[in-house]
């Protein structure tokens, strides 16, 4: 199914969402939750560099339909940054956000998944494909067709998964330091997303520490890509309901990302917005909790649980 739908209103109040800590591999892990825990749960993985504060408008239009919880990685948000023991890779960070949602009792559940969510996600729906109810996608890529940057074998992103490099770190490093001192109003004079998230995902990547944590992170990512054919095999046997909410002015994870989705799973649900990248914190935010809505309506409520 492939539709196009304008954007709608904003979403400009916060309200009653809880916050916790909770232990994990040894650290303390962020997360907040909303809504009514009989509820169909939701998780929400985050993308980069930001944290589970991009989905506080989301919270707050889906708790009185769901359960909500949507936790902080290792090294964001306010969540810990590991010691040496704890190697900041997505397969730790998967396995991290499993042994928490076990220990919160959530044993099923479906995956909201943005940039770095969808790898996180996929993990999950892949080790156990008996917990994931749907998968919910905003921009969060699974194939090479949406990734222009990874599509050039001889490109500076595949020679540096290829072979880390200190340049490139460094270079990354001094451009993500002087773009987060750099005041909000500079970067973009008019913006749909809030300065406040900018503020505080500016804040994060400052931390002593973290801007080393955010590069190894991104080196792993090229495990990401050589994991494309698993997570697509994954759709293939085990046809999950998909809902994709795409804004089609991402220039990081392009439309035919989106689309590529129906090659293996023909029956996913795919709307175009006219958003970017963080399309659930800009003006979509509204159109993308109605959608997710109506879609549990039509494909998930009744269906039977393995």
């Amino acid at each position: 199914m492939f539709i196009i739908l304008p954007a709608t209103g904003s979403f400009a109040q916060q309200a009653d969402i809880s916050y916790h800590l909770q232990k994990v591999d040894g650290l303390n892990l962020f997360f907040r939750s909303a809504g009514d825990p009989h509820k169909p749960a939701i998780v929400l993985l985050h993308g980069f560099p930001s944290s589970l504060v991009m989905y506080q408008g989301l919270l707050e239009l889906l708790k009185n339909d769901f359960y909500l919880i949507a936790p902080d990685y290792p090294a964001h948000g306010y969540s810990d940054v590991p010691a040496e023991g704890y190697k900041l890779t997505f397969d730790n960070i998967s396995n991290s956000i499993h042994q928490l949602l076990d220990q919160l009792g959530v044993k099923h559940y479906s995956l909201f998944m943005q940039d770095y969510g969808a790898p996180v996600g996929f993990r999950l729906a892949c080790k156990y494909p008996e917990r994931v109810d749907a998968l919910l996608i905003q921009n969060g890529n699974a194939y090479l067709d949406g990734f222009p940057e990874a599509r050039d074998p001889n490109g500076e992103l595949q020679q540096y998964w290829n072979n880390k490099n200190a340049k490139y770190e460094a270079d990354w490093i001094n451009y993500y330091r002087n773009a987060s001192l750099m005041p909000m109003a500079q970067k973009q004079p008019q913006s749909n997303i809030n300065p406040d998230r900018r503020s505080l995902d500016a804040a994060i990547m400052l931390k002593p520490g973290r801007l080393k944590l955010f590069m190894d992170l991104w080196f792993d990512y090229g495990n990401n890509v050589k994991s494309y054919p698993q997570w697509h095999d994954y759709l293939k046997k085990y046809q999950p309901p998909v809902l994709i909410t795409w804004g089609k002015d991402d220039t990081y994870f392009t439309v035919p990302g989106a689309l590529a989705y129906l090659r293996d799973v023909p029956r996913a649900e795919v709307h175009l917005l006219n958003g970017g990248h963080w399309a659930a914190t800009e003006d979509d935010t509204a159109q993308i909790a109605e959608l997710i809505k109506s879609f549990f309506g039509r494909e998930i409520e009744g269906r039977q649980r393995p």
